[in-house]
Parts: C-alpha cells; structure tokens; sequence
C-alpha cells in the first residue's frame, strides 16, 4: 500500500516550499522537488488554489486543457486523504502529525465528544466548540497558520457558506478575507486580493464544488465531469486576467476522490459493534475504532474472520511508527484521535455506522485511504 511521501512529493512539501520562498520559516519536512522554493520567491505574487476533490488520474483522463496544458506532476495528498486533514495542512504548513487532525470525525476527548471537526457540529456526546464560551479555537487546536508564518500581505479567499465559521475565522490569522458566491466570484476575488490598492504577496483561495458533486453523483459522473470542464475554464480566465502581475499560480487540490462499489454496515454485524465504546470516528475509507477495555482480541479475532474480505486491521500505533502522518514533533492529542485500531478498506468498499439520529450513508464518491484515486494530486503551476 502506497503511503504519502514526505520526502519532498507531497502537499507538505508544497507547502514547505511557498512558506520558505516567501521568507517564512517551514516546517520540518523538505521543500516539494517539483516546486522548489527559490521559484516560489522569484515571482511577486503566489496564488495558491485548492480544487476540492481534484485528483490527478481524474484530470489527465479528463478534456481540461488549461489544467493539463499546464500540469507539472502529479503528488501526493496526506494522510487520510480528506479535506480536514488536507487543508489544515494547506492552512497550517504542518503535516497531519503536527497538527493531530485524522479525518472528518474526530474524538476531542478534552470536549468528550466525536466532532464534524470543520463545521464544529457534534456526532456523538458533549457540545461543538463554537459553544464553549471563551474558548480561543486556534489556541485550542494547538498550531500557527500559514498567513502567521510568513512575512508578507496575505488573503484568504473563501466560499461564503465557510468564510465566517468558527474554524475558518481562527485559520485565517492576520490575512484579509475575502468571501465569493459562486466559481465567477471566486475569480474576481483572486484578481482583486492581486490588483487592488493593497495587492497581496500570498493569495489562497478554496473552491468546494468539485468535491459535493463527486459525493452525491459519483467521481466520475457526467454531473461530475462538466464541473471540471467549468474550473477548467475559470481558472483559465483566472491566468489570463492576471497577466502582466508577475504571478505564480498554482493549482492543486487537497485530495482526490473513489467510487463507491461495497458497503460494509456495522449494523450487520452487532457482535464486533457491541465492542466499540464509540462510534467510529475518521471516514468511510480509512476508520479509527475505540475498543472496550479488554474487548481487544475479541475485536481483533472479529474483525479478521468476518470482515477481512472488505479490511484490514492494522493498531493505529503502528501507522504512527511507519509514518503514516509525516514526519515532526506529534500533536499532543494525535494517539488519542486515532483509537485502537485503524479499518483500512479495501479498493472500493466503505464501512459506515449509523446514530438513530443520522440518514443512511448513501454517497457514491468518498476519500480517506489510500487508493491512487484518493492519494494522487495534481500539481498546476503556471507564471502570469
């Protein structure tokens, strides 16, 4: 199984790169060797979008001439391959062990609750910490942002339905934000962070859309597929507005996307359930379990008789030791956010439980292991 490589061929590295080319002090991984950061700081302006869900497979094989034409690599997301984990490591420069957030579903055992970590919204137990009175969300989650770490103007440019959440609000430190309705607007935001009377050295914007198409449709729908031709299409009348700016621009995304073929329900299996002492945290592809207290080679033995065709079970310790989350000093609470054990689906399938007060899972495209279509990313970079 390919895990990501943070030897210089991931968004770690990408970040490494922008943080040092533009004076800033990185973190303690390598610089990316395809984007190395004396380019980055040749040029008077960097922007840096993020296409939720963009993965490199999809795009080569896809009519997306501004993207391809410029498409440098192909890299690697970070693990697990979702949005939380991913942009956090955009937001932050950090890899996934220094900033401790494992996926979508997160345990926060200092709020005694399973958390939507970026809406802050609880799935099981205690409260959302946009309702703990006084709480300092950046203090709380326990690292800097990118925009704090680099000495230059900045703005972040984001969807209006996540602009001014709690999460987004605490990750946006003293860049200017700029919020957009629609993919149109999201371009005339980056033009304005770049041309106007205050012009931004480092600009990231965020674009969503991509990604809840390939959920709810499927990663390769024809829903799906005109999408990318749109983005395609802005961000090509993105590059042509900024000519002359002397701009670095680059495209990526956050992580890539797999169709669903196999559902594995807990439900249907209460014996293994009845040792979780929570529901399972993390995503449908890549599952943190919490076993009861001496439940654990029941679960084991379980899991391996009955769910093996779909699995495989690996102790979250031993994916902290082989480096599953990058290199650097762990976050204090990374062991706590991954269980016992880690569910590490097979091609294909998903593993899914399900609160009485919760729908049924019914997405057709997810993310989270560590499949080429989840792990591999494009890398765009063009000069404007």
């Amino acid at each position: 199984m390919q895990t990501p490589d943070y030897q210089g061929h991931c968004l770690a590295n990408l970040m490494t790169s922008l943080i040092g080319g533009l004076g800033g002090t990185p973190s303690c991984h390598g610089p990316l060797r395809a984007l190395p950061p004396e380019e980055v700081g040749r040029h008077r302006h960097v922007v840096l979008v993020v296409v939720d869900g963009l993965g490199d497979g999809f795009l080569r094989t896809r009519p997306a001439p501004f993207l391809n034409g410029h498409r440098r690599a192909g890299i690697h997301a970070v693990f697990p391959t979702t949005t939380a984990t991913g942009i956090t490591t955009f937001i932050t420069g950090d890899a996934p062990a220094q900033h401790g957030l494992t996926g979508w579903h997160i345990h926060f055992r200092e709020l005694g609750a399973v958390l939507a970590v970026l809406p802050g919204k609880p799935r099981y137990g205690g409260t959302g910490y946009d309702r703990v009175e006084g709480l300092d969300v950046l203090q709380w989650l326990g690292h800097d942002v990118t925009f704090n770490r680099i000495p230059v103007s900045s703005t972040m440019v984001a969807p209006n339905k996540i602009a001014n959440t709690p999460f987004n609000k605490a990750r946006k430190g003293r860049a200017r934000l700029l919020p957009f309705s629609g993919l149109q607007d999201m371009v005339n935001r980056v033009e304005q962070a770049v041309k106007g009377r205050h012009g931004s050295r480092y600009v990231y914007a965020y674009w969503s859309e991509l990604d809840s198409l390939g959920h709810y449709h499927g990663p390769d729908s024809p829903q799906t597929r005109k999408h990318l031709e749109e983005v395609d299409r802005a961000l090509a009348n993105l590059a042509a507005r900024l000519a002359g700016t002397d701009t670095l621009l680059i495209i990526t995304a956050d992580h890539g996307m797999t169709a669903v073929e196999h559902r594995l329900i807990l439900a249907d299996h209460p014996e293994i359930a009845d040792c979780l002492t929570l529901p399972l945290c993390g995503e449908p592809r890549v599952a943190w379990a919490y076993v009861r207290h001496g439940r654990h080679e029941r679960f084991e033995r379980l899991v391996r008789e009955r769910l093996g065709h779909a699995c495989t079970l690996r102790p979250s310790t031993e994916l902290l030791e082989e480096g599953w989350f990058g290199p650097g000093t762990p976050h204090p609470e990374l062991s706590a956010r991954i269980g016992d054990y880690a569910l590490l689906m097979q091609p294909g399938w998903i593993v899914s439980d399900r609160l009485l007060t919760e729908k049924p899972f019914d997405m057709k495209g997810v993310h989270g292991g560590l499949a080429p279509e989840e792990l591999e990313i494009p890398l765009v970079v063009t000069v404007c």
